[in-house]
């Protein structure tokens, strides 16, 4: 039900690119990622970690551990809005909170992003919505 995860984190020069590795690593429960140094708008480096799950035991191992943390409570009701068209689910985690230790969702900038696709045949928002929430119930 589940195609890929793809997490994406931006660590600035002016971050410890040791603790965003942790935060991604608590995110995640992955501990290596592609990181590649591109230049921000203003000439300074920034280093970009991402990460795509594909196989099925780590999807499940990863919603499985949002479902233990609580994430899943807060956005079965907002399903709606973090589903686009196209079967993309997002989410955004607090960076500062994952270093800690602590799963949070987020609004501001300073995140980890997520994007989900659901699998859904025909491609219809409603449809990839029921086959998240009957994935969910199933894991």
């Amino acid at each position: 039900m589940i195609q890929y995860i793809h997490f994406r984190c931006i660590a600035h020069a002016t971050e410890d690119l040791e603790r965003v590795k942790k935060a991604m690593e608590f995110i995640t429960g992955a501990e290596s990622f592609n990181i590649r140094k591109e230049k921000g708008y203003y000439g300074n480096e920034i280093i970009i970690l991402e990460l795509q799950l594909k196989k099925k035991k780590e999807i499940e191992e990863f919603w499985r551990r949002m479902k233990e943390f609580g994430i899943i409570e807060e956005i079965m009701p907002i399903l709606d809005e973090i589903v686009d068209p196209h079967g993309i689910l997002y989410l955004r985690f607090d960076k500062q909170e994952a270093y800690l230790g602590n799963l949070a969702l987020a609004t501001h900038g300073d995140v980890i992003a997520l994007r989900t696709k659901i699998k859904s045949y025909p491609m219809k928002k409603k449809i990839a919505i029921e086959n998240f929430k009957k994935f969910i119930q199933r894991i």
